[in-house]
């Protein structure tokens, strides 16, 4: 019986070498059949000719400029489910996958059909410790659980959350059927945790398996521009929290808010990162004023 086609999303924004590793260990995976899409997410067009001369079997979509996670995903998540693809792994362009990593992940979905959403063990590549396992999401409240902490035997047995990250997620196609693509009002950051809610809300829960291990370069790519990622994890939170924290605990939130924001500033100048501690306040000013109405696919 021919097994699933399994169709591998990777977003490129700069920085060749470590796409190129990606793809290489993509390339020894022992899984059939599967399809690469990589999107040109506002890449160097000579960065760029360099992917595709090492991998002209991957297949290329061009974005322009950079449209963040969201946006860089759905062209390709969209272009997948038309190919027909059962399976669509979202992986970052700074990850190294071993050969199993699809045929496992295609055995524990089949065996856990209400399971949707599957992301392996991280691991971080400099490190060793745990790059995220998944998080708890309470109203007004994330509670990340293995972020930077030591590892865990590789085991059988899924761990279930409410939410799983973008690194490396693996997607049972008819969960787009049920919810939509990724909120595009994310730039990146918490629209991995926004669609897992959401998919939640159609039954579709998420989990990680700790028997498949990934390494994860962790922020290789925001870490290139100073405070980038901090603007967008403030600016993200807030969108989040807007959506999902509200009523009668959302001044309590906002005063809650304004401690954490102070922790993070203090840290970033402890860091002698005065350009972090900006960038961070100037995201989480965006994020609270950023219109809810912009569109949702």
């Amino acid at each position: 019986m021919t097994s699933p086609l399994v169709t591998i999303v990777i977003l490129h924004w700069r920085g060749a070498a470590k796409t190129l590793h990606c793809l290489e260990r993509v390339q020894q995976l022992d899984y059939a059949p599967y399809h690469v899409i990589l999107v040109d997410n506002g890449a160097l067009p000579a960065e760029m000719a360099q992917i595709c001369a090492a991998y002209p079997a991957a297949e290329v979509l061009v974005m322009g400029h950079n449209r963040g996670f969201a946006a860089g995903v759905n062209p390709a998540i969209q272009r997948a489910l038309a190919l027909g693809s059962q399976y669509i792994l979202l992986l970052n362009d700074d990850t190294i996958v071993p050969p199993d990593l699809l045929t496992r992940l295609v055995l524990v979905q089949q065996q856990h059909p209400e399971i949707g959403i599957i992301t392996p063990k991280l691991q971080r590549e400099d490190t060793g410790r745990l790059a995220g396992l998944g998080c708890f999401v309470k109203p007004c409240s994330i509670e990340s659980v293995g972020w930077d902490t030591p590892d865990i035997p590789q085991q059988d047995g899924l761990l279930l959350f409410d939410a799983i990250f973008g690194t490396a997620m693996f997607i049972e196609h008819t969960v787009f059927e049920a919810v939509g693509l990724f909120d595009e009002r994310f730039f990146f950051y918490y629209e991995d945790i926004d669609f897992c809610l959401r998919a939640r809300e159609q039954g579709y829960l998420s989990a990680c398996d700790p028997a498949v291990t990934v390494q994860h370069a962790v922020a290789a790519s925001s870490q290139r521009v100073p405070g980038l990622r901090q603007f967008y994890m403030g600016r993200g939170r807030q969108i989040f929290f807007r959506k999902y924290c509200r009523g009668w605990r959302r001044p309590g939130f906002l005063l809650r808010e304004v401690g954490r924001v102070g922790r993070e500033v203090r840290y970033q100048l402890q860091q002698q990162a005065p350009a972090r501690a900006l960038a961070y306040v100037g995201g989480v000013l965006v994020g609270l004023v950023v219109p809810l109405s912009l569109r949702q696919p």
